[in-house]
């Protein structure tokens, strides 16, 4: 997720014991006292502050620490319904559900694409599927790729980060343009049903297109 890079959040070095887990900003503060995380830079004062994992050890702790966080907090009828509508092939109603998902979650220090990603793949983790994130397939890595070995399914989705609302439509195409252009379904031999999708997002709103068949 942020293995070898930073990540700029707010934190508070004054919480309750009640407080500690009660919102994602919350969270991020626990593991910079914990020393999960640590300041990319020591001297750096303020709320907003640069935080990075200190070693792969604790980058392992790290993901499980927030992926349990996000399976607490978001809604796992609402991440079934997602998937659903998306082996349906229903971007539309993909788009309303991700973005249902985002309005419980993301905050508004969190607008970046790096951040978007690790959301997508996080909705994914623990419904029982494979999923990789960032993996080489084609000539390229896809952002999501989400395996359903028993049906023999599977779906990619490439995500970007839109600079407005009016600009998100054109990024879906970008990340369609991408998955075309890489051919990230290759080396799925034996799937009879492999759906790609463009995904943009934009503060806490998501679109997503389905690519024609690959």
């Amino acid at each position: 997720m942020m293995n070898g890079g930073t990540i700029r959040q707010t934190i508070s070095e004054e919480l309750t014991y009640d407080q500690l887990y009660s919102s994602e900003d919350n969270l991020w503060s626990v593991l910079l006292m914990t020393g999960y995380l640590t300041k990319a830079d020591p001297d750096e004062q303020g709320n907003s502050v640069a935080l990075r994992i200190p070693n792969a050890e604790i980058a392992s702790i790290f993901q499980d620490t927030v992926v349990a966080h996000f399976q607490r907090a978001l809604s796992r009828d609402t991440q079934r319904a997602l998937l659903n509508a998306l082996w349906a092939g229903d971007a539309a109603k993909a788009s309303e559900l991700l973005s249902d998902l985002l309005w419980q979650t993301i905050s508004y220090n969190d607008y970046h694409e790096d951040y978007y990603h690790a959301f997508l793949a996080g909705v994914f983790v623990g419904l029982g599927y494979g999923v990789e994130s960032n993996r080489e397939h084609g000539a390229g890595r896809p952002d999501i790729l989400l395996k359903d070995r028993g049906n023999r399914r599977a779906l990619i989705l490439e995500a970007k980060k839109s600079e407005s609302a009016e600009n998100m439509e054109r990024r879906c195409d970008e990340a369609i343009a991408q998955i075309a252009r890489e051919q990230y379904w290759r080396g799925l031999d034996g799937y009879r049903m492999i759906l790609c999708y463009g995904v943009s997002f934009y503060k806490k709103d998501a679109l997503l297109k389905r690519m024609p068949e690959a």
